[in-house]
């Protein structure tokens, strides 16, 4: 393993700054309100501007009324978008990954295959592994170097199971998890990726 990758200064500032700007990137802005232009009706003047008495008024639709437009209410048009540059994005996931290691909630495994679509094996072999080397069967992160069918689609049902290809990994899919098993090919595959 690469000490470029996996022994390098850990910066909380920066992995706190990756992760909350992936999650921004993820925010959907579904709360919206209408100002008095889109608000239906209200196009013609209640009342004459002089004569009556009562305070002018050029639209029932105006915020001061029932029924108006919002003043400064939430649009679904916001933008929530961060962008992280890719030297900020290496050195915060290798920072993530140092710090995985250090607490030795990151493992390294040889032999991690399925041939069949089979949930139930693959849970059971997710479990023996667990309890081989003592950690908890909570909550894992199994990171693979290449796209792998079966063995992604059996282990797809597994709310405490997520696997993810090396070009997926991300420090917030990372930290999501308790525990990180990392496939040996997986480990060069990283390097290569990230280490141009």
């Amino acid at each position: 393993m690469s000490d470029k990758i996996f022994k390098v200064v850990v910066s909380p500032k920066l992995v706190t700054q990756l992760v909350n700007a992936e999650l921004s990137n993820k925010r959907n802005t579904v709360g919206s309100t209408k100002t008095r232009g889109l608000v239906r009706g209200g196009g013609r003047k209640p009342w004459k501007q002089k004569g009556t008495g009562r305070a002018r008024v050029g639209s029932i639709r105006s915020p001061l009324w029932r029924g108006g437009g919002t003043i400064f209410g939430p649009s679904a048009n916001r933008n929530f978008k961060k962008n992280v540059n890719r030297p900020q994005f290496r050195k915060g996931l290798f920072a993530v990954l140092t710090q995985l290691l250090e607490k030795k909630n990151l493992h390294v495994v040889t032999g991690i295959t399925q041939e069949n679509i089979k949930t139930k094996e693959l849970d059971v072999k997710f479990k023996a592994f667990c309890k081989k080397v003592n950690i908890p069967t909570i909550s894992l992160a199994v990171v693979i170097s290449s796209p792998n069918k079966s063995f992604e689609r059996s282990a797809r049902n597994l709310d405490w199971v997520e696997v993810l290809r090396v070009s997926e990994i991300t420090p917030y899919r990372l930290l999501k998890r308790k525990n990180v098993l990392v496939a040996q090919d997986a480990i060069a595959a990283i390097e290569k990726r990230f280490l141009k």
